[in-house]
C-alpha cells in the first residue's frame, strides 16, 4: 500500500512539473512574439520617418510619385525574394498587398527597401527587413494645395511578425524653408 501511494505521489508531482514546464515555455514564446511585434512596429515607424527625412531634401516629389526615382536605401532589384530569418518575402507580392491595404487612389510604388542593419548602423544583428512605398495623395476637398505624398512603411520580422505605418506628408506653403515637410497624418495600418 505504501508503494502504491509513493508511485501515485510521484506521478502527480511529475504531471504538475510537466504542466509548469509547458506553461513556462508557452509564456516565453508569447513574450518573444510580443517583443518581435513591438520591434517590427518601431522599425516600420523608423523606416517611414527616414524616408520622410530623405524626401524633405527632394525638390520634385512628382518624379518620386511617378516611380522615376528611388531612395538611396535599396538592396537590389525592386522585385524578387528576400530571406528574413525563417520566412521569405516576395517584394512584388508585398506591393500588391500594400496597394490592397492602403486603398489609395494612386498606386503605391516601392521606393525604399533593405535590412534594418543597412539603414541603422547600430542594428547590424537585426534581421528585420524594411520596405517603404510611396503614393501621390490627392485630397478632393483641397484646391490649390501643395503636392502631398503617402508613405507606407512596413517592417518584416524574422519570425513572421509584420507591422505597417502610413504617413501623409506635404510641403508647408507658409514657410520659407524649401526643404521643409509637414506630417498631415500618421497611423498604423492593420
Amino acid at each position: 500500500m505504501t508503494l502504491v501511494t509513493a508511485l501515485m505521489s510521484t506521478a502527480l508531482l511529475a504531471a504538475l512539473g510537466s504542466a509548469m514546464v509547458v506553461g513556462t515555455v508557452s509564456e516565453t514564446m508569447i513574450a518573444a512574439a510580443f517583443r518581435h511585434g513591438i520591434e517590427t512596429f518601431y522599425a516600420a515607424e523608423g523606416a517611414a520617418a527616414a524616408v520622410a527625412q530623405e524626401l524633405a531634401g527632394v525638390p520634385d516629389w512628382q518624379r518620386i510619385a511617378d516611380g522615376d526615382e528611388v531612395s538611396r536605401f535599396v538592396d537590389g532589384a525592386a522585385t524578387g525574394i528576400r530571406r528574413i530569418g525563417a520566412v521569405t518575402l516576395d517584394l512584388a507580392q508585398a506591393t500588391i498587398e500594400v496597394n490592397a491595404l492602403a486603398g489609395a487612389a494612386a498606386p503605391c510604388r516601392l521606393y525604399a527597401y533593405g535590412r534594418l542593419g543597412d539603414l541603422v548602423p547600430g542594428a547590424r544583428e537585426s534581421s528585420i527587413y524594411l520596405a517603404v512605398w510611396v503614393a501621390e495623395y490627392a485630397d478632393p476637398e483641397a484646391e490649390n494645395e501643395p503636392p502631398a505624398l503617402v508613405l507606407i512603411g512596413r517592417a518584416y520580422g524574422p519570425t513572421g511578425s509584420r507591422r505597417t505605418v502610413a504617413m501623409t506628408l506635404s510641403r508647408p506653403t507658409d514657410s520659407g524653408d524649401p526643404d521643409g515637410i509637414r506630417i498631415l497624418s500618421w497611423h498604423e495600418l492593420r
